[in-house]
């Protein structure tokens, strides 16, 4: 699970740093544009798929008669 984490930030930081109007082609340029477009629409598309495919994996479960994550609340530190 952190290296998908980390693998998004750095999908979304590469999105962000490269500037399409640095490229003398127009056609080049258009084409780079229209595929960063997509590239970003399909890593959203991608998440919402993975958020709504483990809901139903927990739907599924708990229909199955097992128990639901456990809802582990972060440790609070003494001081």
């Amino acid at each position: 699970m952190m290296q998908k984490l980390s693998s998004e930030k750095l999908v979304a930081t590469l999105l962000r740093s490269i500037d399409p109007g640095l490229i003398a082609d127009v056609g080049v340029r258009q084409t780079v544009e229209l595929l960063l477009n997509l590239v970003e629409q399909l890593n959203s598309k991608v998440t919402q798929l993975e958020e709504e495919n483990q809901q139903l994996r927990d739907e599924n479960n708990l229909l199955k008669g097992e128990l639901g994550k456990p809802d582990i609340k972060a440790s609070k530190k003494k001081g």
